[in-house]
């Protein structure tokens, strides 16, 4: 899972804690996803928007709230539905898993005291 605010949890999630997640969690999962079919950056989705890369930074990781005239500018200019922004699926849970190994490999661990 994407790490989100007040998130401290290092454990995957199973498709029935989903129920759990919140409006912004289910957001970043569903922008992680649109991003990631596309091969877009949080640049990139903020230009198509007309809003920062920062702001978009802070929506995809579940750290932001959205106005809902910023969601109907995402079904428009990204020509998918408000549930599909807000769908999690199985498959987004693998996606996010992989990518948070392949972090945890590239962070050097901290030395033991």
């Amino acid at each position: 899972m994407p790490r989100m605010k007040g998130d401290a949890s290092d454990e995957p999630q199973d498709v029935a804690g989903l129920t759990s997640l919140s409006f912004q969690e289910r957001l970043a999962i569903g922008l992680d996803r649109l991003k990631s079919e596309r091969g877009l950056t949080n640049k990139e989705l903020g230009e198509q928007l007309g809003v920062s890369e920062a702001y978009m930074s802070q929506v995809t990781r579940g750290m932001r709230d959205v106005k809902l005239t910023t969601l109907d500018k995402m079904t428009r200019e990204w020509n998918v539905t408000i549930e599909e922004l807000f769908t999690v699926t199985d498959h987004d849970l693998a996606r996010i898993a992989a990518k948070k190994a392949r972090r945890s490999k590239r962070k050097p661990s901290k030395p033991s005291s």
